[in-house]
């Protein structure tokens, strides 16, 4: 170098800083981008630098340049004094240069997944770039531990040189261990500072450093990440106007008011998907390690709840630990209670329950205790109407409860109406109801039982009217069930809720409220049988019959065996069936049911039929039609009447008894209509159908099918509308419409697959007999 500002190159020529560093640049065979993502140095400081417009560039910009085009230290700094020496002849008078903050802290290593979610900010900026008057923000949500920061972070340098101008950043502490959520005042006076602005400038009121702030940012693309936003009103003095510049803000509370009033673009985070979370897992513990335990790896990303900060924990206590297997730490995960304990590297920070508490401890009283409650729910997810009984709240107070819940993103509204969280959530929500529920917990348990129960009754009273003859007693105080104006929307709530019905009864039965177990087992019996839910149906009524057991109660006894033996009977294992059939007709004998007997030797009759055993089918269903006889005016038992003609024809018309089948068929279907007994009617069709096609009259046939079709499919009967198409394709046959066939013989066959039923494999030999050329 010489005192003239200019540096002496290899060959002795001297030049322009500028053009020096151009030269190397082009040396390297970098483009002033290229330089610029590897120096961090933005692509417009790099080119007044090369052009001469920059007579005192940044020390740190220089050092950056320098490290990034590979060249020692010392150049840099022989550099910088040149830049700062005298001039031997004056240099022409150069505009002082705008400050240029670079804030943003290091983005995460080792970051991996949100794809979707980055795609989704690149087009939300481009979409705003292109009509956006105003400045453009981004605001990402989600729950405590989600990963907000790091993915604000990892996007904030990817589209950092498109805003030449620098890079803010504050940490808002709205969510922070250490003390309270920073002052809009303090923060700005830190932009300012940071912008060169001498504190003697300063504005008192924070109306005047807003100002200000806006009045420098007026023409400039600067990037602005707000992390860790305690509400809207704490943001809302940080945003500049240009047009310019992109703010990014993070925050666990819900923004939409920041959407309505100033056009922010909303991301809400979820968990990380699962494929996304064993990535991370298997890039920060190391290729090696995730491969020697696979499926070590699958289970801490589920035991994690795919919750980053989780995720993040693991790895930590991994690392600590290299000759520890991942399989260790599955085991130390898999216990609910302990694993918010396992979830702790040491920081409060890095604590999964310190994380939670800062959410927690901001919730109003009524929302807290809410919070608290739904960590006794089984989930996966809840109403609102079950939240309202499981509080013993108004329905009205339980919404404004959830809101909150959701605006603090404690909770997510996975579908409209439904809300739910993820397990680590649950589980410190259950640990909250543990140190601060007493007696109403177990109360609280009662009432949501009690919800469940007699919600479960109602739907199933629209559904299949008269078909249980339980005593469930009146709802317990502040217990508000729902109730079905009609069957669509009582077939809509038992799909909506089964998985948590499910859960809803071994929580009965493992919180020692048998009666519930049992019942809420019974009173779903006809769903699961019509849904072809046969597993779910075995399992749950070997539950509700271990309940009836403790209790001693022999009509819930009798009840689980009957739901028993009709599931053995359609999943094919008859003598279990037959086991639990006769078990249940004795203990109905014994306590005098003659209504349960009745209805259980039609569950008999059924299952010699599936063993081709028609004879003995008749004379048990036959036995049934007698006991209704008995007490033709009980509402019950004409329901029992109607299945017994129905189960009659049935069986008479296999035998070859046509005109006696047809004749009960009639009686069926009349006595169906009259009382409202929509199943009833539907078979009934069926084996009118079936009985005209043995007939020979297939119009007849056809449209007693169809009859029966459209009222299983009202009714969401699985198997029996699989059955009625099956025996609609024979007709189309018959009458030569094979393309009709096929497709309803497709659809039957679809069904009977989902259900892994054997019927399924008849239906398919049909299929493939079809010729299709003759199609």
């Amino acid at each position: 170098m010489t005192g003239s500002g200019v540096v002496m190159n290899t060959a002795g020529v001297s030049e322009p800083p500028g053009l020096w560093l151009r030269g190397r640049r082009i040396a390297a065979g970098l483009t002033q981008e290229d330089l610029a993502e590897r120096s961090g140095v933005s692509v417009r400081t790099i080119a007044d630098m090369e052009r001469g417009r920059t007579r005192r560039p940044y020390p740190s910009s220089v050092r950056a340049l320098i490290r990034a085009l590979g060249l020692p230290d010392a150049t840099g700094t022989e550099l910088v004094a040149r830049y700062r020496a005298p001039a031997d002849e004056p240099a022409p008078a150069d505009p002082a240069e705008p400050a240029v903050p670079r804030q943003l802290p290091t983005a995460v290593p080792h970051f991996a997944g949100r794809t979707s979610e980055l795609r989704l900010l690149d087009a939300m900026l481009g979409d705003a770039g292109q009509s956006s008057t105003g400045v453009v923000i981004s605001a990402i949500g989600g729950t405590a531990g989600v990963g907000k920061t790091a993915l604000a972070l990892n996007w904030a340098h990817r589209v950092a040189p498109d805003f030449p101008d620098g890079q803010l950043y504050a940490n808002l502490r709205g969510f922070d261990p250490a003390g309270s959520p920073a002052e809009p005042a303090d923060v700005l006076r830190g932009f300012l500072d940071a912008l060169q602005v001498h504190p003697e400038r300063f504005p008192a009121t924070t109306e005047g450093l807003a100002a200000l702030y806006r009045s420098l940012l007026a023409d400039a693309a600067m990037l602005v990440l707000l992390d860790n936003a305690a509400n809207v009103a704490q943001v809302r003095p940080l945003l500049p106007a240009s047009p310019r510049c992109l703010v990014i803000v993070t925050s666990r509370r819900e923004l939409s008011a920041l959407a309505a009033a100033e056009g922010a673009r909303l991301l809400s985070l979820d968990v990380l998907p699962e494929r996304e979370a064993i990535e991370l897992l298997a890039a920060r513990l190391g290729t090696d390690r995730a491969d020697a335990e696979p499926h070590a790896i699958t289970q801490l990303a589920t035991l994690c709840a795919r919750l980053p900060l989780a995720l993040s924990v693991i790895v930590a206590r991994a690392a600590a630990a290299p000759n520890l297997p991942l399989a260790a730490l599955v085991t130390e995960l898999a216990e609910l209670q302990g694993r918010l304990d396992a979830l702790d590297a040491g920081d409060p920070g890095a604590n999964v329950r310190t994380v939670f508490s800062l959410s927690y401890r901001h919730l109003p009283e009524t929302a807290a205790q809410m919070f608290r409650l739904l960590g006794l729910h089984p989930g996966p997810d809840i109403s609102a109407p079950a939240a309202a009984s499981l509080a013993g709240l108004p329905l009205a107070e339980t919404r404004a409860a959830l809101r909150d819940l959701t605006r603090a993103s404690l909770i997510i509204e996975s579908v409209p109406g439904r809300y739910g969280f993820h397990d680590l959530l649950r589980a410190y929500a259950a640990e909250q109801a543990a140190l601060r529920e007493g007696r109403e917990r177990r109360e609280a348990v009662h009432r949501m039982l009690d919800h469940y129960l007699h919600t479960a009754r109602r739907a199933h009273g629209v559904l299949y009217p008269g078909r249980q003859r339980v005593d469930f007693g009146r709802p317990r105080a502040l217990v508000t069930p729902e109730g079905f104006a009609a069957k669509p929307f009582a077939l809509a709530w038992l799909r909506a809720e089964y998985q948590v019905l499910l859960k809803i009864i071994d929580l009965a039965a493992k919180e020692g409220f048998d009666d519930y177990a049992w019942r809420l087992s019974v009173v779903l019996w006809t769903f699961f049988d019509v849904c072809g839910h046969w597993h779910d149906g075995t399992r749950m009524h070997r539950t509700a019959l271990e309940a009836a057991r403790r209790r001693g109660d022999q009509f819930g006894q009798a009840h689980a065996l009957r739901g028993l033996g009709t599931f053995e009977v359609m999943l094919g294992d008859y003598a279990q069936a037959h086991r639990c059939l006769a078990e249940a007709q004795e203990l109905f004998r014994r306590i005098g049911d003659t209504h349960g007997l009745a209805r259980t030797d039609l569950i008999m009759g059924q299952a010699f039929e599936f063993q081709g055993r028609h004879a003995e089918a008749l004379v048990v269903v036959r036995e049934a039609l007698r006991l209704s006889e008995t007490a033709q005016d009980d509402p019950y038992m004409q329901l029992v009447r109607a299945s017994a003609l129905n189960g009659s024809a049935w069986y008479s018309a296999h035998l070859g008894e046509l005109g006696q089948a047809r004749a009960h068929c009639t009686k069926a279907i009349e006595l169906c209509q009259s009382i409202g007994y929509s199943p009833g009617e539907a078979g009934t069709w069926d084996t009118l159908g079936f009985v005209w096609q043995r007939l020979g009259d297939h119009a007849e046939a056809t449209a007693c099918f169809l009859r029966a079709v459209a009222l299983e499919r009202e009714m969401g009967s699985r198997f029996n509308l699989a059955m009625a198409l099956a025996h609609l394709g024979d007709t189309h046959v018959s009458t030569g419409d094979l393309r009709a066939a096929r497709l309803v013989w497709a659809e039957a066959l679809t069904i009977l697959a989902d259900l892994h039923h054997p019927e399924a494999f008849e239906v398919r030999a049909k299929l493939e007999s079809l010729n299709p050329v003759a199609l």
